[in-house]
């Protein structure tokens, strides 16, 4: 058999070196490391039948001579770059001066996650490698989903290895993303496969490599029955500029994301990085000290998806409350803590399935359901120990989620019928718990109505927005007719801002607040993605405004107001200079944003996406 090479098949399609792949994420920890965990611990549990996913994270760094297919890689990369024309968009400068900073040094930083699950055979790596690429060579790339893909966003040389092992016998393969480029007259996709040649290149063949290659060779050696390894080669420590905090980051997501799957002993991380030589564990012994230090954190960081006091909430519920003995579901545990009488906190219910977070802000059991019950913190685990007999409950919730697997977003996409099926489940659930907690006397307390929830995570949910007017400078002269009518009779131009109200769109964000030398905030830049879809019948629309920081229950609280923007460039282009909004596209990823004037507090400075239906004449320009 001939040896393994890194494989760029022949295509007629352009890919640049930004996509949808590559530009899915901002770099953030999160994605990248609980779509990591998520895979071993299905792995491990469900396909292995493991008691307990023991999940390996190393970081590390080798010689680039080590990395499968360099040479391969070298040619491509250099190929794809002498195609780019001038002048190229801020990702694309971005991409290819990682790709570059990282071959000019000669050695490459890797993050390794070793699993002891099922392992991977020819017929897993062809699943695995396929997703998100047609196997039709000629055909070039095809549709892009979430998994595998997620860990290119962690990697500055898009290149990502994988290894497995059942018993005796071990197999390799890689997936790197750079852009389509030519030798001569061929064109070669973006994608390459670290692949045994064959004369007709296709992913459907189970020529993947019984050698393991020296960069994934320790790690294999370590596993003892079966596992796999992931190798994200180029690894970027998320972008963080202290190296040191990536285990930080590891520890922390795999602590506030797998909550329940570590506290149940289902899951252990273990963390250690070859530079500092530091090593961590993440268990349920250590679940106390991981989540304390940010156990006050009310809204998630910048580069994260949940607040540390969910988390922290969450861990004090499972160590202090009780089961309650009678869940509507054999799929169901419920773990409950009453607050007490006087607890000034808002009941909430917590949502893990397989011991994954999923959401606090499930349809009827979101903070607005328990009213005039005592407050309570409950944690709903819901898991499926027999895979064949699956539970109607857990399977609704699980078709439920999003793609993220943090909310329950498809929940209005089921079918009428099982909608219907879900929330009866759900208001039953609800039902059990409010008879638990306890109805509030008329003397403790009441819930007015319509009063404001909000959830811990990052995402905003939509709601109406007003459009925006300029503030009154003053007393503004009267406007007359023309043709003479009455002087002194004010006209008011109704514009389609006016009439038309905005609805916010769920996005994240990394964007940060750029600073002066006296400490105010003049300008904002970062990624962001959006996470709603955007019709062709609307505009996408991005303002920048101040947070009062004025409490939400408060009678007459202050509200927040926008900040007029002097510049902006989305996407690395040029956008629309003054005013206080802009037209952004829907595929937006990159925001530079310089704002009208100094605002003296740069945490109460925030972006803003929102939503409006274009008029007729958009309508008419855009078709």
């Amino acid at each position: 058999m001939n040896e393994a090479e890194l494989i760029f098949p022949e295509t007629w399609q352009l890919d640049g070196f930004t996509t949808n792949v590559t530009s899915r994420q901002a770099g953030e920890p999160d994605p990248v490391i609980r779509e990591l965990l998520q895979n071993c611990l299905d792995a491990a549990i469900r396909e292995a039948g493991r008691e307990r996913a023991e999940v390996h994270f190393t970081i590390g760094s080798c010689p680039l001579t080590d990395l499968p297919g360099d040479q391969a890689y070298k040619k491509a990369f250099r190929a794809a770059q002498s195609e780019l024309k001038q002048p190229t968009t801020h990702d694309v400068r971005s991409a290819v001066e990682r790709i570059d900073r990282v071959l000019e040094q000669g050695r490459t930083s890797v993050l390794y996650c070793r699993d002891n699950g099922i392992g991977l055979d020819a017929v897993r790596m062809k699943a695995l490698l396929s997703e998100g690429q047609s196997d039709k060579a000629t055909h070039g790339a095809g549709s892009y989903g979430l998994g595998h893909l997620t860990a290119y966003a962690a990697s500055d040389l898009r290149y990502v290895l994988y290894a497995g092992k059942r018993g005796q016998h071990e197999i390799a393969s890689g997936h790197a993303i750079l852009a389509s480029h030519k030798h001569g007259n061929t064109r070669y996709s973006a994608h390459g496969f670290w692949r045994t040649p064959t004369d007709v290149f296709s992913l459907e063949d189970s020529n993947y490599p019984n050698a393991v290659p020296p960069l994934l060779r320790d790690q294999v050696d370590k596993i003892t029955d079966s596992g796999t390894v992931v190798a994200i080669a180029g690894f970027n420590h998320f972008h963080d500029d202290d190296r040191s905090q990536a285990l930080d980051d590891i520890c922390r997501v795999a602590a506030l994301n797998f909550l329940g799957a570590i506290w149940d002993q289902k899951m252990v991380v273990h963390v250690h990085d070859e530079d500092s030589g530091r090593t961590e564990r993440v268990d349920a012994s250590s679940l106390e000290s991981m989540l304390l230090p940010t156990s006050k954190q009310q809204r998630a960081p910048s580069k994260g998806w949940l607040a540390g006091s969910q988390g922290y909430r969450a861990l004090q519920t499972l160590q202090a409350g009780r089961w309650l003995d009678d869940p509507i579901d054999r799929s169901i545990r419920v773990r409950f803590r009453s607050l007490g009488a006087g607890a000034s906190d808002r009941s909430r219910v917590q949502i893990f399935r397989d011991g994954m977070w999923i959401t606090n802000v499930a349809p009827r059991l979101d903070t607005g359901a328990f009213g005039g019950v005592y407050a309570f913190d409950a944690v709903v685990l819901l898991s499926d120990a027999n895979p064949e007999d699956h539970t109607e409950f857990y399977d609704l919730v699980r078709n439920s989620e999003g793609p993220e697997h943090r909310d329950l977003t498809k929940f209005r996409e089921l079918s009428k019928r099982k909608r219907a099926g879900l929330t009866e489940m759900l208001d039953r659930l609800a039902d059990r718990l409010r008879a638990e907690a306890g109805k509030m006397s008329d003397s403790s307390g009441f819930t007015p109505t319509g009063f404001a929830v909000f959830d811990g995570d990052v995402q905003r949910h939509a709601r109406a927005i007003p459009g925006i007017r300029q503030r009154s400078r003053g007393k503004k002269k009267s406007m007359t007719r023309k043709g003479g009518t009455k002087p002194g009779k004010r006209v008011k131009k109704r514009t389609q801002r006016d009439i038309t109200p905005a609805s916010a769109v769920a996005f994240q964000s990394s964007a940060k607040p750029v600073l002066d030398t006296r400490g105010s905030a003049v300008a904002i830049t970062g990624e962001v993605k959006v996470n709603d879809e955007i019709s062709a019948n609307e505009t996408l629309y991005l303002r920048v405004y101040i947070d009062s920081g004025s409490d939400a229950s408060c009678d007459y609280p202050i509200q927040s107001h926008d900040v007029s923007i002097a510049a902006a460039k989305i996407n690395g282009v040029d956008a629309l200079h003054g005013g206080r909004e802009i037209v952004v596209p829907a595929n937006v990823t990159n925001v530079e944003v310089t704002l009208g004037r100094p605002i003296a507090d740069p945490a109460l400075v925030s972006l803003e996406l929102v939503r409006r239906a274009k008029h007729s004449a958009e309508k008419a320009e855009a078709s």
